[in-house]
């Protein structure tokens, strides 16, 4: 048998069969089914579906492919066809307009084909707002967008040890570990090649699954990338649910390089309080001289000059800078004595250069009565706080346990400048792409749920419109800017979505009709057989369901780019103009 897949070292043909199997064009399929004797061993290769969607039907594990080769997983993840492209800005910032959004504050163009992607570097130059399967979406996505990412921040569905009623989180909380590892780790995978080499990713997870994740991400990201299991108090009220009140969310944070990242620079924004002190040179303020641990290199004598008395570092610690660098540093009298010039060296910081710099202080490092080596923000906002923004918004509570905008500003705040991109592939409802927006840096949001229009966009809308809650204030934020909405186009996801809410074996005939005519149906369909089925009729509705979304080819999804100009598929000219333009093909 030759299969290239196996050369390629994969092995999960089938998600759940193993047995005898023939590749021949004549004779295709299980032993069962043919003359033929062949081993067929699993690919390795599991894809699970983004979304995992609790209304989905017929199986408890949700994989984009059963039966899928390595052939048919590359064509799975080429770039997919776009559609349904809106532009949406903010009345000052309008590059372009032919039509009045609803609001009448935005303008959305949904046939313009001049849409000013990348400029002529590639660098992207508009926001991005993508609906659609966020793996598929991933992979379109990274021929663009490699190493081009500063900031990953992601809230991804949660794994529970225990099963969770009913909630209100649009996915399904009740993965198994395997299948919520798996689902993880495909998605880890593609979004670790979207880092620039300094790149940062913020995961955020709870007690039960973050110990699984952090040894999945050390494989992908490595140990030597590891930044911090930072604790965020997500709740200060104190429940009697469990053993234990659980108040804090883990927020694993990992490089793509740790060794490029600028330790000066991973800083919070300046505070310029506590610059109180003031001389010929300016405004300034006082640090001790010396830091933690020993370095030979960094313990000499100094003198001070006023005295004469000699100091040497406390011990357990070094002095900040060499002797040279010292002896610089004091002869631009950027050393102080002591307020009366008596006692040990210290750093006088000057507020001038402090605002050069850009950064201020480093995050805090410690949780005190628990462990010095893990890290608290009990300065950012709880869900609680988040929460109430949501019902200043949208009148109601959307989402439970929400991320406060000014938990991301941190961690925006920490690994970018502005302009930086920022990327969020579990957007929910928009927390990150708004506040990178306030923040002043580009960012790509992709949601796959139907509430990306109701909620999200509708959130981002509001940015562009000025609104003041969560960190608007403390940012300045007046309103402006733009960003594109699109969609990842549909193919036998279309006819998914048809018969999960058919509600009448008539409907679902109907469906099944054009799925017969026009889908991409499983290579092992017997359409004649199957329609001369009797045992089909005797089925219920959830049935019959189940047993047609097992004929569609998970593969066929959404339509690859490359497949975009088949009369078939009823592509606009406006769609392929807009598609090639953003992948930059040309098909002239």
């Amino acid at each position: 048998m030759t299969d290239n897949s196996l050369k390629k070292g994969r092995y999960t043909r089938h998600s759940n069969k193993i047995g005898l199997y023939s590749t021949s064009q004549e004779r295709i399929g299980f032993l069962s089914n043919n003359n033929d004797v062949v081993l067929s061993f699993p690919f390795k290769d599991a894809v699970l579906e983004a979304g995992m969607n609790k209304e989905d039907l017929g199986r408890e594990e949700r994989f984009l492919h059963l039966e899928a080769d390595g052939s048919d997983i590359d064509t799975l993840f080429e770039p997919k066809a776009l559609t349904n492209f809106q532009y949406y800005s903010h009345p000052c910032t309008a590059q372009h307009s032919t039509a009045q959004h609803s609001t009448a504050q935005h303008t959305v163009d949904e046939s313009e084909t001049k849409i000013n992607f990348f400029d002529q570097n590639g660098e992207l130059q508009q926001n991005l707002l993508i609906k659609g399967n966020n793996l598929l979406a991933l992979h379109s996505l990274k021929q663009r967008f490699s190493n081009a990412v500063k900031c990953i921040f992601i809230d991804p569905p949660y794994y529970f040890i225990d099963t969770k009623p009913a909630d209100t989180f649009a996915y399904n909380s009740n993965f198994k570990l395997s299948s919520w590892l798996v689902f993880m780790k495909n998605r880890l995978e593609i979004a670790r090649e979207f880092l620039k080499e300094n790149g940062i990713i913020f995961i955020t997870i709870s007690d039960d699954g973050a110990h699984y994740l952090k040894v999945l991400a050390d494989d992908i990201f490595g140990r030597e990338n590891f930044i911090a299991d930072v604790i965020w108090q997500s709740r200060k009220s104190i429940s009697s649910d469990g053993l234990l009140s659980i108040s804090s969310t883990h927020v694993l944070t990992y490089a793509k390089d740790k060794t490029a990242i600028n330790k000066a620079h991973f800083k919070l924004a300046l505070d310029i309080e506590g610059f109180d002190l003031e001389d010929e040179l300016g405004k300034y303020k006082i640090e001790p001289f010396d830091a933690p641990n020993v370095r030979e290199n960094l313990e000499y004598k100094i003198t001070n000059p006023n005295n004469g008395d000699v100091y040497t570092p406390p011990k357990g610690r070094h002095w900040r800078t060499t002797e040279k660098e010292y002896l610089s540093l004091l002869e631009r009298n950027r050393i102080q004595f002591g307020s009366k010039g008596l006692t040990k060296p210290q750093l006088k910081v000057y507020l001038e250069d402090a605002i050069e710099a850009g950064k201020g202080k480093a995050a805090s490092t410690l949780w005190s009565d628990v462990t010095p080596d893990t890290i608290l923000w009990t300065s950012t906002d709880t869900t609680t706080n988040a929460t109430k923004h949501q019902q200043a918004m949208f009148g109601d509570v959307v989402f439970e346990n929400p991320k406060p905008e000014n938990l991301i500003q941190r961690a925006i705040e920490l690994s970018t400048d502005e302009n930086d991109i920022v990327l969020d592939y579990h957007l929910g409802s928009g927390t990150t792409c708004a506040v990178a927006h306030k923040m002043g840096r580009r960012w790509i949001g992709i949601e796959q749920m139907d509430y990306i229009e109701d909620i999200t966009k509708a959130r981002l809308l509001k940015v562009l419109e000025g609104e003041q809650g969560g960190i608007s204030k403390s940012v300045d934020w007046q309103g402006g800017g733009s960003f594109v909405y699109f969609e990842l186009k549909k193919y036998n996801q279309d006819f998914l979505d048809k018969i999960m809410i058919a509600n009448s074996k008539g409907e679902l005939d109907e469906v099944y009709n054009e799925m017969a005519k026009n889908a991409f149906l499983k290579f092992w369909f017997e359409k004649n057989e199957f329609e001369k089925d009797e045992n089909f009729r005797s089925l219920d509705l959830d049935q019959r369901k189940e047993l047609l979304i097992g004929i569609l080819d998970e593969n066929q999804l959404y339509l690859n780019h490359a497949d975009m100009r088949d009369s078939r598929y009823h592509v606009t000219d406006e769609e392929m103009a807009l598609t090639d333009l953003f992948y930059g093909a040309n098909n002239d």
